[in-house]
């Protein structure tokens, strides 16, 4: 770098790169290159490089073997790295010039970024999973909301950010560098609650899609309701060549999809890489501009391996052939065609509505986990709801549904949560898509605007981007709640919402009958190289808990996660990770709501031993957020860092 600080990266050549220059793919990402996340990059930088591609893994500054400080929510640092990376790559002798971008969640984030900075050397990008902003997308806020899962997700940047670079490479300066990271190293829940609008802070590290110049190809997953509306902002924005992918999965490359079905995600980015970057004519750009996934109607699990549907296509997107239909909200619960008399309706929100929600970014990391979001059945009865008459045939949607809600509140700051969902005869209900939104903000996201008690407004907003085939004889369900949790942390005070029908609806994406979708060619089976050989000592898991106790009317949302415990055996090393989530709320009273999330990492070669614990609680007054964390670092049993942290943060309209 210039300020002379050196990144570490893995460099696979293709034989061919002996006697020709050849084109280079790049992922950057914090997540060490040479353990945890070993197995799976080797899946697809093999991959690429037995295809002719130079590929390389680069650890972010101050991140694996890098030099350096990681930052918090440094987007612009990470960027103008990424840039001197692909600098360097253009003058190496194995180089041709030409550099592709691959990444997923944080990978994808460094994808879009870099493009939005047009480097000469970037030719293609393919992003997954990545969002265009930290504030709308990601996993900070949703609508304007407070997500726990932010929290939880600040705990384990954390305890990343505490983690030694390997011996091995960088030699006896490690434990110094270590320490650096330690010292530095603050929760960045902190500076995320400290910026609760889209202000100056959040717009800094946004990007423009209208100075992207390298064709974009964007992924996402239906189950991944944090980033999947990514995909449709950067299609309708992005003035380069550009194509959508959205599967059923979650959290996860498409060729490790889950929920399923998995694709050949790898012979897809070869596709789009030959066509960019090598001249060669893959049909790319005759692909439709969007295909995603339509799932059909099933019973909601918490987890299940496939999803049952189809794949669709639309030539361009925004499709013209997709028309907004409206359902209004009427008297008696009914949802419409046509709005009804106005009348009010009121309801008050228990707490722990929302137990059903599943989690924010399903992952499955570790194999089967409940993480999607279950039968939906008793957060509707706790909540105001609108149902259709039984279908008299299948309705297809696809892409933005949207509410329009005429309502009044008795409290200044007020949330509200819009769930569609699929009612099926004997009652089951499953979550089709959903959206929290901060009433506060509904003069626009950079700013908070207390709510006048009894005063009647009118919102309009967004829901989560999603395709979904209601069956015949099913019923569509728009449920209201003015309460989510654990997803979004409670409002201040209990919110009795009075909703006015005949004025408020919900419009969703018809998506008609297309000739195209069964002349669509088949995703080829999922291929890829060899992991990174690894031995399992323990396997990983994750699992979900919930308990209430009646007498004191407090619920708690427990997930453990552990990586397993593995020997990398390539370079001798053996690591593990674990997490414990603690999510707390009394009935009746959201200042007793409580966040506890810590994280061990443990790394071991001979007599090496490096234990790392992290821990962030967060709690809340009426006018503040509290943030209590630790961090404790090991060299054998010998205790040689050791910090907390305290911060009151005020709560600006959440």
């Amino acid at each position: 770098m210039p300020d002379g600080a050196r990144l570490a990266a893995k460099l696979w050549l293709p034989d061919i790169a002996s006697t020709r220059r050849v084109p280079t793919i790049i992922e950057v990402i914090p997540y060490r290159k040479r353990d945890i996340y070993a197995p799976r990059d080797a899946m697809h930088h093999r991959y690429f490089a037995g295809h002719g591609y130079a590929t390389m893994r680069v650890d972010i500054r101050g991140s694996g073997d890098s030099d350096g400080i990681q930052g918090v929510f440094a987007a612009t640092d990470e960027a103008n790295d990424t840039l001197q990376v692909l600098a360097w790559i253009a003058q190496q002798p194995w180089s041709d010039g030409q550099v592709g971008m691959f990444g997923i969640s944080w990978g994808g984030f460094q994808g879009i970024q870099t493009a939005f900075r047009a480097p000469p050397q970037l030719k293609a990008v393919i992003a997954q999973s990545y969002a265009p902003d930290r504030f709308r997308y990601s996993q900070v806020f949703r609508g304007g909301c407070f997500l726990l899962r932010a929290i939880r997700w600040s705990s384990q940047v954390f305890g990343y950010k505490s983690r030694p670079p390997d011996p091995a490479l960088v030699g006896g300066r490690w434990r110094d560098m270590w320490l650096a990271r330690v010292e530095h190293n603050t929760p960045q829940i902190i500076a995320a609650l400290k910026h609760q609008t889209f202000d100056k802070y959040w717009r800094e590290r946004a990007i423009d899609h209208a100075r992207i110049k390298a064709p974009f190809f964007a992924v996402s997953g239906w189950a991944d309701g944090a980033y999947v509306g990514a995909v449709s902002e950067s299609l309708s924005k992005i003035e380069a060549p550009c194509k959508g992918l959205i599967g059923p999965w979650g959290h996860r490359y498409a060729h490790l999809g889950m929920p399923g079905p998995a694709i050949g995600f790898l012979q897809e980015a070869l596709r789009w890489y030959d066509h960019w970057m090598r001249g060669k004519d893959t049909g790319v750009t005759r692909d439709p501009q969007l295909i995603a996934w339509m799932p059909r109607s099933v019973p909601a699990k918490s987890f299940y391996a496939e999803s049952p549907g189809r794949w669709v296509s639309e030539a361009r997107w925004p499709s013209p052939r997709i028309k907004p239909q409206s359902f209004f909200f009427n008297a008696g619960g009914i949802l419409a065609a046509r709005a009804a008399r106005a009348t009010k309706i009121s309801c008050k929100s228990p707490q722990t509505l929302g137990l059903a929600a599943g989690e924010l970014m399903p992952w499955f990391q570790h194999g089967p986990s409940p993480e999607l979001p279950g039968d939906q059945r008793a957060d509707d009865g706790q909540s105001i709801c609108f149902d259709s008459e039984r279908l008299r045939k299948d309705v297809e949607i696809l892409g933005t549904p949207a509410v329009t809600l005429t309502f009044s509140v008795d409290r200044p700051v007020a949330f509200v949560c819009v769930r569609v969902c699929d009612v099926a005869p004997d009652g089951a209900s499953t979550r089709v898509t959903y959206q929290t939104f901060n009433l506060t903000h509904r003069e626009g996201a950079d700013k908070v605007a207390r709510l006048t008690p009894g005063k009647e407004y009118t919102v309009r907003f967004d829901l989560i981007d999603c395709a979904y085939a209601f069956a015949q004889g099913h019923r569509i369900r728009v449920a209201i709640s003015t309460t989510y949790w654990p997803l979004v942390w409670p409002s201040p005070e209990p919110v009795t919402l009075t909703l006015v029908t005949g004025k408020s609806a919900l419009e969703l994406p018809v998506r008609p009958a297309s000739r195209a979708d069964g002349k669509l060619p088949r995703f080829p089976a999922p291929e890829s190289a060899p992991a990174f050989p690894r031995t399992t000592l323990t396997p990983g898991s994750r699992n979900r808990v919930i308990t209430t106790d009646l007498g004191k009317g407090l619920t708690v949302v427990e997930v453990q996660d552990t990586s397993g415990r593995n020997r990398y055996d390539e370079i001798d090393l053996i690591a593990e990770a674990r997490s414990t989530e603690r999510y707390a709320v009394v009935e009746g009273d959201p200042l007793s709501a409580t966040a506890d999330v810590g994280w061990t990492w443990e790394f071991e070669r001979g007599d090496w031993r490096i234990r790392t614990e992290s821990r962030t609680q967060v709690s809340c007054t009426k006018r503040e957020f509290v943030i209590r964390g630790k961090l404790a670092a090991y060299e054998g049993d010998e205790n040689v860092f050791e910090r907390e942290f305290e911060e009151r943060v005020p709560r600006s309209g959440n």
